[in-house]
């Protein structure tokens, strides 16, 4: 218990700072009682956990600070995605004397369960969507894809499992992903998108604070509720692998990737160059710090595209090739050459084990995928005993893989279809308007920039929670766009066409 009050007082300190610095830009994209709110139901939670003995208590708290928060919030979605990474998402069953296990009760499905789903509800009565409550095409095709999960174990589960495994597909997927791709304005959005951000600015120090110390600051919480993260201490290079409250240092390293295009947006915005740089420079630190050789490249790919993506591309795409040119240079004689690019898959020479392992997973995967084609093989683990680690898990990293090998490519071809649909419409949004309405131009910019991001770093790890969150902000986006009239972005004065200070509609 001292050495989570220790934690504590390190992860207050450095998150007050972050805060503190991030406030200005902050206010550009929400209300000052917004962000006071937000920031002190983060500060609250983050307290009551570190200091609370059992996660049932802290369970408690949160239901009820939430649903207060969320009912008073003008975005609720916003203080969802500041919210989520203040614990880890430790699981505990719910105890209940009418079945034996209801199901098991995490920090993302409080969430979904006290902010998504009331928002939804508010949103069918009008003040939330963009779109109305009828479903859309990725919708069916996400639904279709849940639907078939439940399918493939429907043979060898009782009734009970699989009403609960229903529930949570829909509470952990359907409803983040309906929710967000309902928001009414790009206002919203830029909403949703600083506080992510903001809520990956504060994991960054924190990143920087264990990966200098060796100690990870949130680990002790979770073994102190029951659920100790056995798997926490990964190293790399002679050097603790970092995951602050993202439960991994994967997670944190996609996390703090995506971030990176979500600020390079809102920068645009930002007057005060000296904290643009500092924030790229935590943000990057922090993504060094994580380990992950697949989100140090995700990472570099959303900055590329984002700036091929934005308006005034051609300039700046040749500005980044010359910085990025003399930057490798410069690593490649100094001592960073062994800390960085010796690191790097294909081209580095260390730490090639998990390259490896990736290709000899393929290898195993690609005749099991032949066998059961269409729907895939629930068991199809029982014959990748090849691949069982050290760690006695068989690590399914490419989230490809994993849906083709359980769910087919018929799952595969629908699972991609709720996720390229909206990339598809966000994507033709923003050629529409990056030369008439500057501001949207950066903002779609930003999405599509991580979202493809997210695509490349899905074959090295897999699908999570924040794909369909992402995935729902670029159907948002395009809808947005879609109702605006072209003469209407097209009329804003030039002057805040080029500096991006003009308000969303």
């Amino acid at each position: 218990m001292l050495n989570n009050l220790k934690a504590l007082v390190v992860v207050l300190a450095l998150a007050w700072v972050v805060f503190w610095l991030a406030r200005p830009l902050c206010l550009q994209y929400m209300s000052a009682s917004a962000y006071a709110r937000r920031r002190n139901v983060w500060f609250a939670l983050t307290i009551v956990a570190f200091i609370t003995p059992t996660f049932w208590a802290y369970g408690l708290f949160a239901l009820i600070l939430l649903a207060w928060a969320g009912a008073r919030d003008e975005n609720p979605l916003a203080l969802y995605v500041l919210v989520t990474f203040t614990v880890p998402n430790a699981s505990f069953f719910i105890p209940t004397f009418l079945v034996n296990q209801l199901f098991d009760l995490t920090q993302y499905r409080i969430l979904s369960l006290v902010i998504i789903v009331p928002a939804m509800v508010r949103g069918w009565n009008g003040s939330l969507q963009s779109g109305g409550s009828k479903l859309k095409s990725a919708d069916w095709f996400l639904l279709a894809f849940l639907l078939l999960q439940v399918a493939v174990q429907f043979p060898y589960e009782s009734i009970t499992a699989v009403m609960r495994r229903s529930f949570l597909l829909a509470i952990d997927i359907f409803v983040v992903f309906y929710a967000f791709s309902r928001l009414a304005t790009k206002q919203q959005i830029s909403d949703v998108v600083a506080s992510f951000w903001l809520a990956c600015a504060v994991m960054a120090p924190i990143a920087m604070f264990e990966w200098a110390k060796g100690w990870h600051l949130y680990t002790g919480l979770s073994s102190l509720w029951g659920d100790p993260n056995v798997f926490a201490y990964l190293m790399r290079g002679g050097g603790l692998r970092s995951q602050a409250a993202a439960n991994h240092s994967l997670n944190l390293g996609y996390l703090l990737a995506v971030s990176l295009g979500f600020f390079l947006y809102l920068r645009h915005r930002s007057q005060k160059t000296a904290f643009d740089w500092l924030a790229i420079g935590v943000l990057c630190a922090g993504l060094f710090t994580s380990g992950s050789r697949a989100a140090w490249i995700m990472g570099v790919l959303v900055a590329l595209l984002f700036i091929t993506f934005r308006p005034g591309a051609a300039q700046k795409l040749a500005q980044a090739t010359a910085i990025g040119a003399v930057i490798v240079g410069v690593m490649y004689v100094t001592p960073l050459k062994e800390a960085v690019i010796d690191r790097l898959p294909v081209i580095g020479k260390s730490d090639q084990d998990t390259v490896d392992y990736r290709q000899q997973l393929y290898d195993v995967s690609m005749p099991l995928i032949r066998q059961n084609p269409f729907f895939g093989d629930p068991f199809v683990a029982r014959n990748m005993e090849s691949l069982r680690q050290g760690q006695g898990i068989i690590d399914i990293v490419n989230g490809y893989i994993f849906t083709a090998l359980f769910y087919g490519l018929v799952g595969l071809f629908l699972q991609l279809g709720a996720l390229l649909m909206p990339l598809w419409q966000a994507g033709l949004a923003l050629l529409r308007t990056r030369s008439q309405d500057h501001s949207a131009g950066f903002l779609g910019a930003g999405l599509v920039a991580a979202f493809v991001g997210s695509l490349f770093f899905i074959a090295t790890a897999g699908f999570g929670p924040t794909t369909y969150l992402l995935a729902g902000l670029l159907a948002s986006y395009a809808q947005c766009l879609a109702r605006e009239p072209t003469a209407t972005r097209a009329a804003a004065p030039p002057a805040q066409r080029r500096s991006g200070a003009g308000k969303f509609a």
